[in-house]
Formats: C-alpha cells, structure tokens, sequence
C-alpha cells in the first residue's frame, strides 16, 4: 500500500476551516453546498421555533454560525470559559447542525446517566466511521444491539473480581517498571509508558513488551493518533455529506485517501495481534492466558456466545484505549507528586505504616491505604486523562431547566468543567488528596469514566492500574524537582496537551532511591 503520512494541523487552526479552505475542496462544492444549506437553514428557522428557551452560544454567523469558533487545540480549557459567559450548556452551530457542550455535573448527570437511553448513542460520523472503520469499535458503535453485546463483554474480563486474578501480572510488571526507573530515572516517561503498554498487552493478548520500541507498542501508538485525528479534525464530508459520493480523483477528495490510510492502521491493529495469538498457538508457543486466549479457547468448544469479529474489535478496543489513557495517567501521577512534595510524603508515610519497608504492597493492602487511594482519585480529577467525552447524539427532542434540546442534537460533555466547578470541588486548580479525608464533603470524582451507558468499562482496571504504580513507585523513589546553580528548587508549570487522551507536556524531575538498598524490595524477582 502507499504510504501517506499524515499532515501536522497547524497550531491553533480549525482543521475543518482548514480543509475547506485547501486546494482540495473545489469552489464547485462549497458553492453549491452553501446554497442548499442557505434554503435548509431558512426553512428550519421557520419551521422549528419553540417556546423553549435557546441554548445560548458565542454568537456566529449566516450559514456558516460558530465553524471558525470551534476549538481545534485546548477544547476542555476554551468551553470552560465559554461556561464562565453561557452557563451550563452553550451551543456552537456549524454548517445547520447544532453541537451542545455540557459543563453542569448536574445536567450532564440528568441527560447521560438518568436519561441514558435517550441520550447515548453517537452522531452520524461518516468520515471516522465509514471510510476509517472506526464504528465497529466500541467506544464509537451506534447505540443498539451490537453496543450492548460488546459492553457486556468488556465488563466480564474488566470487573474488579477479575482484576484481583491477575494480581500476579500487576506485581511482575511493576518490579519492571522500579527496575528501569532505578537503573534510568530520567527515562521514567518511557518505563512508565511500557508498563501500561505491557501490562494491556499481556491482559488482552497475552505476550509482552519488552521496551517501548516493541511493534505492538508501536502500532498501538500509531493507531490510537490516527483514530483521535480521524475523530476529532472536523472533515468536511460529516458537515456536507454528499461529498461522499464524488470520485477520488477530484480536487478536494483527498479525504478519501487519508481515511484508505488510517483505516490500514486499524484493520492491522485489530487482525495484526488477533492473528499474531492465533498463530502463536496453532505452533505450541506458550502463551499466558488472557482475554483473547481464553475467548479462542471457548469459541472452539463451543462454549462461547461471542465471534471472532467480537473478540477481535473488544480486544483492540480494550487494548488501545487502556495503553493509552493510563500512561498518561502515570505521567501526571509523577508530576502531581513533584509539585506536592506534602502530599508525597504522606503517601510515603503510610505505605511505610503498612509494610514496614519490608516488602511492596498488596492488593490486599487497599483499605488499610486510605491515603494513596486519595492520591490516585486526585490525579483523576486534577488531570483528567479524557477531559471531554466523544460526541453524544439526542435521538428524541427534549429539554433540560427550560433549554431546548432537539432531536439529532450533538451532546458533548466537558468532564474538565467539573473537575473545575468550585461547588464540586475547593481550590478546584490545586492537587490536593486531603479533600476526600478528615471529614471532607468532596466527593469522589467517579465521573471522570464518564456516565450511563457510555461510561468506561475499564474504570475499575484503570484505577488498580495506577493505585499499583503509585503504591510501588512511592515505595522506593523520592521525586524531587530539579535545582538550579544557587540550590533553588524549579517546580515545573502544569501544562497538559492533547485532544482526545491529554497528559502533561514533558517536564524533569530528580528521581532517587529512598534509602540505600531499596532495590531489594523487587530486584530478586524482576524478570530479566
């Protein structure tokens, strides 16, 4: 296949103002297209009016409404001051079609968790969906049968009881991850990002990562940039679908070959490591169990209700999601530590309380760590590794505290909004575990996994994931900010990048050993 390499967006662009105004999109088009949409949006405006109050919004303009306002870079941040002017829900138009950002935990509570049905399944994404193949996947399959089939499958190999059966993984792993950090600690971006990589790779597959140069790695990587760029770019095609049937061969359907190019990526990434397993077993390599394997096995006797389809889109969509999402959640672990060295060391303090620097914690060890489970929901909260949900589509017409909701409205919720919203949460800008403690009325932040039908089925593996990290990596290594020639301490800014996935943009840090020999707390066991 030709290789096409995906263009860099330029920095603060809207990249679908950036593909209209291309050499690829003809005059042809966007004249004709805005001269139907001229008449469609005059007719809805007569035919729809309703007592309902409108959703307030920035102000746009004819035809075109909010498309040069839509915030390619800085999403969660930018809607966050749109709620400052707005309110609760403000209303961007584009092109006729209406895309609703909810910041109220209190509306988005009601439309996606109380009126789950009716507010769950996603908008008509034909770019992403049809020419990426991305709607198979769960995370963007439509609402109905196949959305059900496939949740209920995560949620049988993702619950906490499952979970506890691969303690053993979780420990071998993260005697890795200490290993690398103690023999390179200024690489512990890249330890920290193979042992979430490793660690989903041998849950789902069963063969590990031996370091991040590893091709499923890599893949993985690649197909997880890919998809967020075939999801969130704003194609032209979703907003004026008839461009779908124009020949590939015209100016302004170079779309068409990008979207032949990434769906390349997720065909490899969804058959690749399926058939990779299948091989592997067919030739007797012996493999852990896991997800994949166990489902082979059942498939082949009979036992199982899912197909192969099934198994291969589930896996890929547990796989490439939990990479992701959790090594960046490690990477703000690492930088909230920094800059609360209080916090920190109290986390130190009791994990030393229960284990006596005698050995690294347990499972087993959870409820008598209330701290460090404080520690792990605040950086949920201060970094929400997913800070705005995938588009929502309203399937009826309805209304929420006097608002207008219509039908095939685009509902997204901004999960940032509520980690800031100082009626949910104190100082909301400051890391602080103590909120949840001593008597604090905060409430845990659960709402970072999202909600209802839609909420992520990996919530309870994400957060033992990162509980076990910060309860190894704090058992051993202090981590302290760099200083300068006169031994003052530089505390690096927070600063966070990203769309879909966000983590922190690279900072330094000292990582040391918290007393001499600490390495013989997971060096006899760490496999070589």
């Amino acid at each position: 296949m030709e290789t096409f390499v995906l263009p860099p967006l330029p920095p603060r662009l809207n990249p679908f103002t950036h593909t209209l105004s291309s050499n690829e999109l003809s005059l042809f088009a966007v004249a004709a297209s805005l001269g139907v949409l001229t008449l469609v949006y005059a007719l809805r405006k007569f035919f729809t009016r309703s007592n309902l109050k409108p959703v307030p919004g920035p102000p746009g303009v004819p035809i075109l409404g909010n498309l040069f306002d839509w915030p390619s870079e800085y999403q969660a941040e930018t809607v966050q001051e749109w709620k400052k002017v707005y309110g609760p829900m403000v209303k961007l138009g584009i092109l006729g079609k209406r895309m609703i950002f909810l910041t109220s935990p209190t509306v988005i509570s009601e439309l996606f968790a109380k009126r789950s049905a009716d507010y769950s399944d996603r908008p008509r994404l034909i770019f992403s969906q049809d020419y990426v193949g991305l709607d198979i996947m769960h995370p963007m399959t439509q609402f109905g049968a196949d959305f059900k089939q496939q949740r209920k499958f995560m949620k049988e190999v993702l619950h906490a009881d499952v979970i506890r059966k691969h303690e053993d993984l979780l420990n071998e792993e993260g005697r890795r991850l200490l290993q690398g950090m103690w023999d390179t600690p200024k690489n512990f971006d890249r330890h920290l990002r193979r042992f979430s990589s490793s660690l989903s790779l041998r849950l789902v597959y069963g063969f590990e990562a031996m370091d991040n140069d590893d091709p499923h790695v890599l893949l993985a990587e690649e197909m997880m940039q890919t998809a967020e760029y075939a999801v969130i770019a704003g194609w032209a095609v979703d907003f004026i679908p008839w461009l779908r049937y124009l020949p590939a061969w015209l100016p302004g359907v170079g779309w068409k070959k990008r979207g032949a190019y990434i769906r390349s990526k997720v065909d490899a990434m969804i058959s690749g490591n399926y058939d990779e397993v299948m091989q592997k077993v067919k030739s007797g390599v012996p493999l852990r169990d896991s997800f994949v394997t166990i489902n082979m096995r059942l498939a082949k006797e009979g036992k199982s209700t899912y197909d192969e389809q099934m198994i291969k889109t589930t896996a890929t969509a547990i796989y490439g999601g939990a990479s992701d999402t959790t090594a960046s959640a490690g990477w703000s672990l690492i930088l909230a530590m920094l800059i609360n060295q209080d916090a920190q060391r109290k986390a130190q303090e009791e994990i030393d309380r229960v284990t006596g620097r005698q050995r690294l914690p347990r499972m087993a060890d959870k409820a008598s760590l209330p701290y460090l489970q404080a520690v792990v929901w605040e950086v949920f909260r201060w970094a929400p590794p997913v800070p705005v949900t995938l588009p929502h589509r309203a399937r009826y017409g309805g209304e929420i505290d006097g608002y207008e909701i219509k039908k095939d409205d685009t509902l997204i919720a901004n999960l940032y909004s509520i980690s800031r919203d100082e009626e949910y949460h104190t100082d909301p800008e400051t890391y602080d575990p103590d909120r949840y403690l001593d008597g604090g009325e905060e409430r845990t932040p659960y709402y970072v996994f999202g909600y209802g039908h839609r909420r992520c089925p990996g919530a309870d593996m994400a957060f033992a994931q990162l509980f076990h990290q910060a309860a190894y990596v704090l058992s051993v290594f202090d981590i302290r900010p760099e200083v300068d020639s006169k031994g003052n301490a530089m505390y690096p800014k927070p600063e966070f990048v990203g769309e879909m996935v966000r983590h922190p943009k690279p900072f330094k840090c000292v990582i040391t050993p918290r007393w001499e020999n600490a390495d013989l707390l997971f060096q006899e066991d760490v496999k070589a």
